[in-house]
């Protein structure tokens, strides 16, 4: 017998741009008011971004609420779909709590800071600590609702390997994320508004959610044959946006130079910076206290990365790695350097001191840098396709999406994102004669360092 979810329909009504009316059930009305909550008002949901597309201010909360609604779309799908996902009414507070505090745990300015490694952690890992420390609104506001918050912190950090998760929380997880899940489908639509990008137009968001089927033997949602144009056109959304947006050549550099400020300001042997100093800080928060430690430390703010990212004075691209071009040598280094930051930090300072005396300019250290999108990203593609009895055909229903009798968009995409997306890029200051000298030798000093 599937649950009642009309109190999905109950509520306080938040009117939101993308979702028309979100209603949130009264009882989870104090996880949205909690102070913890509240932060993601302050997160940006896609950092620098908005140093290429103004429009781009848009914050982790408004986005929680969005994946908030599409986790309630999915659910009624789900407990329809015929075998049905069989949940029970615990199962669903769960879920809907996770897909509203998924991003808790999220340090400012969006995901550059989890690359920095050192104490930074990934943000669903941070969630886990935040949802079940007794000290927090968000932990008082779930016991109160009479939702656990180990299932709910398990719903968000499944992959934590300290963890065992069970079948029960880890089924939950799946609708949570996968190649097509809440999350994405807010994020991507959501993005492309406010980015003024025409991509996600294209995304026929009625027929996407309710082709939403259960799929018993992976244990994760699927689809039926009338959502496959849908999900071909959200995941070409994805491709595009990361190509044209959340990879552009002027965000990755200010996404290195602030890596970089930060970097610097740790390494410093003066440093009163702490891991408090991040994990519950505002980005206005953040900024303020980076500036406190360079006065302390003597730093000159203007000229600092800081400061010239609030001047908006990035550095320019002077070399371009595609992937099919990187030599083996050359790829084994580069990913050693996105796991060694330190290293690739030392790196930068040596090329600074050798193109400094090739080129005759005075380099200080942070003018030359090398910037590595994050390893294992590309457009995941991991979903069923149920044709149903009354369309004929010679396989076994279901088929994977990427079967080419459903779609040739996964073997086209991944290629093209490798390619055109996915590039190493050498960074500078807006010197030509230090461009044209990285462009013509940095490969070799990075292979011999």
């Amino acid at each position: 017998m599937s649950i009642d979810l009309r109190f999905l329909d109950s509520g306080k009504a938040i009117r939101d741009p993308i979702w028309g009316h979100i209603h949130i059930p009264q009882y989870m009305v104090p996880l949205v008011d909690a102070e913890e909550f509240q932060r993601l008002r302050d997160i940006s949901q896609l950092g620098h971004v908005l140093l290429v597309y103004p429009g781009a201010r848009h914050s982790r909360f408004e986005h929680s609420l969005g994946v908030f609604h599409i986790a309630g779309q999915f659910l009624r799908q789900l407990v329809q779909a015929d075998p049905p996902l069989e949940i029970n009414i615990e199962d669903a507070r769960v879920l809907l709590a996770a897909s509203l505090l998924h991003d808790i745990g999220h340090y400012p300015f969006c995901h550059v800071l989890e690359e920095m490694q050192m104490f930074f952690s990934d943000h669903e890992e941070r969630g886990r600590q935040i949802i079940l420390d007794p000290s927090t609104e968000v932990n008082a506001a779930l016991v109160r609702a009479e939702t656990d918050p180990f299932r709910v912190a398990n719903v968000i950090d499944y992959r934590n390997n300290s963890v065992t998760i069970p079948d029960s929380d880890l089924r939950l997880a799946h609708v949570l994320s996968g190649t097509l899940d809440p999350d994405k489908i807010d994020y991507l639509l959501r993005d492309a508004r406010y980015c003024g990008v025409p991509f996600g137009e294209s995304v026929n968001r009625d027929r996407l959610l309710g082709s939403i089927t259960f799929d018993p033997a992976g244990q994760r949602p699927a689809i039926t044959y009338k959502g496959v144009s849908a999900v071909e056109a959200l995941i070409f959304t994805s491709y595009l946006m990361y190509r044209n947006v959340y990879w552009h050549h002027a965000v990755r550099s200010a996404n290195a130079m602030f890596k970089r400020g930060v970097q610097d300001l740790l390494h410093h042997p003066a440093s009163s910076l702490g891991e408090g100093d991040f994990n519950r800080a505002t980005e206005a928060d953040l900024i303020h206290r980076l500036e406190l430690e360079m006065d302390q430390l003597g730093i000159d703010q203007r000229n600092s990365m800081i400061g010239r990212l609030k001047r908006r004075k990035l550095h320019k691209v002077a070399r371009v790695f595609f992937p099919r071009e990187k030599e083996e040598g050359l790829t084994v280094r580069l990913e050693r350097l996105y796991y060694q930051p330190a290293d690739r930090r030392t790196l930068e300072i040596e090329l600074c001191k050798t193109f400094g005396a090739k080129t005759g300019l005075k380099l200080n250290g942070d003018e030359i840098l090398i910037d590595i999108p994050r390893l294992g990203k590309s457009p995941e593609v991991n979903l069923n396709v149920y044709f149903g009895s009354h369309i004929p055909l010679d396989k076994a229903d279901p088929l994977r999406f990427d079967d080419p009798e459903v779609s040739m968009l996964k073997e086209y995409l991944i290629g093209n994102f490798e390619t055109q997306a996915k590039v190493v890029r050498i960074f500078c200051v807006d010197e030509p004669n230090l461009r044209n000298a990285l462009k013509a030798e940095v490969v070799d000093h990075i292979l011999s360092a």
